[in-house]
Order: structure tokens, then sequence, then C-alpha cells
């Protein structure tokens, strides 16, 4: 259900950014939940916010230094995701500032899901507590304002900061403070739009189409093989897994995807089923190479 609702009302790109993330082994603490979980989708703490705001989540439980909870809009999947991520506010206000734009994305007059572009307007209302009832007026406020919101915790709710719209002066402009096996996780996927470094940190531009950011991160830490290496490692496990075993990817998008596996990989396979046979095969064996550029088979 998740799956097949945001194939057809977020941008496929998107999607296999923001939806499609790493799939982490059942954890144990499972049994805490009231059901199953169908999958285990291991968060950040942008992907965390982003769907809190967008669909929500029920179950949530703190348990030693994790979150536990399941998704809301299918609650077949649960998610995990480490406490001490949750307190990086720049990453809340990037998550909640993308859940709001494809939220009115699915208020959309074109939706033949009623019910679903209703759904989306009452979580709009409650995120900004502005009271629109059509995707025009939503359209209109939020593309004079998106550049200049913050989430208030002291409001529970998405403000606009005067000051700074007057100045045009955007606020998201602030950079996001990445971990290395982010960063990779990112540069693996083909997402960095621009990077350079700046005294002690490599400042950039994250490019998730249609949405950006800003990042920076200590250069030092990029020196960490076995983060890039887990950051590799996730970033073809969501282009193959969950992007090329989907057929609903097709076009320029899984063109794209197959590029860039290429590109992480130094292999040179042109369809998805001889790329999903080298994954069956190869998957479990693959390390980072001694050049640090690409993920090879272990010999």
């Amino acid at each position: 259900m998740l799956r097949t609702i945001l194939l057809m009302y977020l941008s496929p790109v998107f999607v296999s950014g923001l939806f499609l993330l790493q799939i982490a082994p059942v954890f144990a603490q499972e049994q805490l939940l009231s059901m199953p979980c169908r999958e285990v989708r291991s968060l950040d703490a942008m992907e965390y916010w982003f769907w809190d705001a967008f669909s929500g989540f029920s179950e949530v439980q703190d348990l030693e230094q994790e979150r536990l909870g399941r998704f809301v809009i299918d609650p077949g999947i649960c998610f995990r995701i480490a406490l001490i991520t949750l307190d990086n506010s720049q990453q809340k206000n990037a998550g909640i500032r993308q859940a709001v734009s494809e939220l009115i994305m699915w208020t959309a007059d074109g939706n033949p899901d009623e019910e679903t572009a209703e759904r989306a307007m009452r979580r709009l209302k409650q995120i900004t507590e502005e009271n629109f009832d059509t995707y025009t007026e939503w359209t209109a406020w939020w593309e004079t304002r998106k550049n200049y919101v913050l989430w208030s915790e002291e409001e529970a709710r998405l403000i606009v900061i005067i000051s700074a719209m007057e100045a045009g002066e955007p606020i998201h402009h602030e950079a996001i403070v990445l971990a290395a096996e982010e960063y990779w996780f990112y540069a693996g996927r083909g997402w960095i739009l621009e990077s350079e470094p700046v005294g002690r940190y490599v400042l950039g531009r994250v490019l998730i189409p249609p949405h950006d950011f800003n990042f920076r991160i200590l250069e030092a830490d990029l020196v960490d093989r076995d983060a890039k290496e887990r950051g590799y490692l996730r970033a073809l496990e969501n282009m193959i897994v969950d992007g090329l075993l989907l057929p609903e990817l097709l076009g320029d998008s899984l063109e794209s995807i197959i590029a860039q596996i290429a590109t992480l990989t130094g292999e040179s396979y042109v369809d998805r089923h001889s790329w999903v046979d080298w994954w069956n095969i190869n998957g479990d064996s693959l390390i980072l190479s001694a050049s640090g550029n690409r993920l090879i088979v272990r010999q």
C-alpha cells in the first residue's frame, strides 16, 4: 500500500531517495510492537521528520538508544532510528519542509483519490495552522514562503520568519551537518551536486530532485574507509533492491540508476535483469576498493 501510494503521488527520484531506504534486519525489539513487521527500515533524522510530518508514526517507543515504531500509512512497515540523531534541528526543518512540498502535490485538482487529497489537506493544516482549501491556494502561499520557514517547538507548527522573508534571506541555506556515512550514501547515489574544501570543512549541496539542501562535514571525517564502504553499500542496495526490482521504474529514471550503479561498481551491465543477477551473486561479497573509488567483489 505504502509503495503504491508513493509511486502514484511522489516524484520517482524523490521516492527512490526518501522512501526506498535501507532495509534493516528485523530487530529483536520487534516483539514489543502489537504485530510483526513486514519490513524494518533504518531512518536518518531528515527521513524520520519527513515521515513524521508526511503521514505520522504509530506505536512509537524509545528503547535504550533507539526509537522504534511503525508507519501509519502502512503499518506493516516498521522503523528504527538512533535517538541521538533526533536533536538535529536543521535536519528536522529540512524534513518537514520537504513533507509540506509533497503534501501540497497530493492536493492537486487532478488527484483521483479524494480521500488521499483530504488527508493531505488535514496534515497541511495541522503542520502550518493555515486554513486553505485548494491546491491553488496552498501553492500560492508556499511558493512565496517555503524558503523562510522554521519549525517552532513552542508553537508545534511551521512558522514563517517574516524578517527573513522581508530581507530576502532564505533560512534553509544554512548547512546541514552530515555524518560521514550519510555523505558517502548521497555520493554513491550521485546526489552530491557540488562540494569544496573550506578550512576544516567540506561544504556543498545535495540534490534529491526536486529538493536540495546545503551541507557541511569535517574534511577529516571523510577519510573513514569503513563509513565510506557502508555509505556506498547502502547506496548500491538502495538502487538495486529498491530501484531495479520495481517494475514501475522505467525510462530516464531507470537509465539514470543503471548508469550510477555502473559508476559505483565499475561493472558494465546495461539492463536491469543482468544487474539483479550480478547483485544476487555478489551482493554479500562487496568491499571498498583499495583506491576507495568504487565497490568491488572480495576475492
